[in-house]
């Protein structure tokens, strides 16, 4: 017996995937400020975060944010390549958005991130088995704030810090897991504060400054 093909909507994650507490909170706070711009009336608001506290998956959301930006939930979930920008929509640089962040997954493999590599304001990390390390030692950047998400998994997430920059931890969730910050919760100056939110599940979160054997590596 042949199996039965699955449907369009079965292969569009932006239809099967359930979204959370993130995703409805980024979208109400989306529609407090278009309200608070004038965009949509007090009474539209009230109906539409009605509709956003019911929606399911990213495509619920689409439908109440469609008229009010250009980059849709559902782009988030769907790769890139199935995303087709409509008539005046210029797609979006990864990382640009907090709807399309910068993924990093560590499956079977560890993922690491050094050296002076090019840092996007919205960074989402998947670890999911492995473990991820997150080196801004050598970053140049003008950014003021970089968000990072954590999706829980079983493995690790090290946020190494030069002096000068902070982490704050206060928006992530540790579920089964620990979270361990030995670096400043206010950076000095105008130098970048990477706020970490979502869960580390049964995994670990440190943040942490250099140490001997970052310093021996970056000498070299």
């Amino acid at each position: 017996m042949s199996s039965a093909t699955p449907s369009p909507d079965e292969n569009d994650p932006a239809k099967t995937f359930r979204i959370g507490h993130k995703e409805r909170d980024e979208a109400i706070e989306l529609l407090r400020e278009a309200a608070g711009d004038g965009r949509i009336t007090v009474d539209e608001l009230d109906e539409r975060m009605e509709k956003v506290q019911s929606a399911k998956f990213p495509i619920d959301l689409d439908a109440v944010l469609a008229d009010l930006t250009t980059e849709l939930p559902s782009d988030r979930f769907r790769p890139a390549s199935a995303i087709a920008p409509a008539p005046g929509r210029a797609m979006a640089i990864t990382g640009h958005d907090r709807f399309d962040p910068l993924v990093i997954k560590a499956g079977w493999e560890s993922a690491v991130r050094r050296a002076r590599w090019a840092v996007p304001p919205y960074i989402r990390c998947e670890p999911s088995m492995s473990n991820i390390e997150l080196n801004f030692l050598e970053v140049e950047t003008d950014l003021e704030v970089i968000e990072i998400e954590i999706v829980a998994g079983m493995g690790s997430v090290t946020v190494v810090i030069p002096d000068d920059w902070a982490v704050n931890v206060d928006q992530l969730s540790k579920s089964w897991g620990s979270v361990k910050s030995v670096v400043d919760a206010v950076p000095t100056g105008r130098r970048p504060l990477v706020r970490v939110g979502g869960s580390i599940g049964m995994g670990s979160f440190k943040a942490r400054f250099a140490n001997y054997f970052d310093r021996r590596r970056m000498a070299k």
